[in-house]
């Protein structure tokens, strides 16, 4: 079964800590972590608390979000807004239902992190995170509470939780060295850094939101390495026959999708 750490970011409301690590308790979760809090935890928050009070005990603090998303093998950043620009990759969401069904058989460590009470998460901080995650709710009105959203999220991945599996998450580690070679491969490829960029995210996001086991990322890290070796000969030799074949098929599929445009050779 995966182990959680729930983030809070700049929560402003000692009271939201407290609703928030109450939740926790109810669904059998105890890690805290809240990234340059705005308030200081004090009675009022603790009376909110009610029971969860040895989870507010054990709260880690940090200064950034990058430091509490340290040694995780996945992170899902919360959103209430998505996104219907091909472009804007960071807020293509699922729901919670969707990523306990995902999680429900693997085992490793996942982050959840909660933005704050007014504003939520920026699309900086969510491109920290491996896939983002949205509760549905009416075109009106998509904005919970913040003790209430966590309350559904939690709720999602205790009912989804199955028997443990021994099929580990990838580390952060593997996933990092994946989008490398897929960067490296794109670059050598000649595709421009913009849309190498768009690339990379959009990868990201099939990554995250898979929740790629150990295994599964091994492998894939080794087929593109044996690509990007075979791109940087292919280039050194000055033979780009193997890239001219399969150009018409890449341009094609290039026509079809809306986030990349089309490459033009000079």
């Amino acid at each position: 079964m995966a182990e959680f750490r729930v983030v809070l970011v700049e929560p402003s409301f000692e009271e939201s800590i407290g609703f928030v690590a109450r939740a926790m308790k109810n669904f059998g979760l105890s890690n805290l972590h809240l990234v340059n809090p705005k308030t200081v935890l004090g009675p009022s928050g603790r009376m909110r608390g009610g029971h969860a009070q040895d989870v507010l005990d054990s709260i880690v603090e940090h200064s950034s979000l990058q430091d509490a998303l340290e040694g995780l093998h996945l992170s899902i950043g919360t959103t209430a807004d998505r996104s219907y620009t091909a472009s804007n990759l960071v807020r293509k969401p699922m729901t919670p239902r969707a990523l306990g069904h995902v999680l429900r058989k693997q085992s490793g460590s996942v982050g959840i992190v909660f933005g704050r009470e007014g504003t939520g998460l920026t699309n900086v901080e969510l491109g920290h995170c491996d896939a983002t995650l949205t509760i549905p709710a009416v075109s009106e009105y998509q904005t919970l509470n913040l003790s209430h959203a966590a309350a559904i999220v939690f709720y999602e991945l205790h009912v989804a939780a199955g028997e443990s599996s021994m099929d580990v998450l990838a580390s952060e580690r593997v996933k990092k060295t994946i989008l490398g070679f897929l960067s490296d491969s794109a670059l050598r490829s000649g595709i421009e850094e913009h849309d190498r960029a768009l690339l990379t995210r959009a990868f990201r996001n099939v990554l995250g939101r898979s929740a790629i086991r150990q295994r599964e990322g091994s492998l894939l890290v080794e087929v593109l390495r044996r690509i990007s070796e075979a791109l940087t000969r292919t280039k050194d030799s000055g033979d780009l026959s193997a890239v001219t074949e399969t150009e018409t098929g890449t341009r094609a599929w290039s026509e079809d999708t809306s986030g990349l445009t089309q490459r033009h050779d000079s």
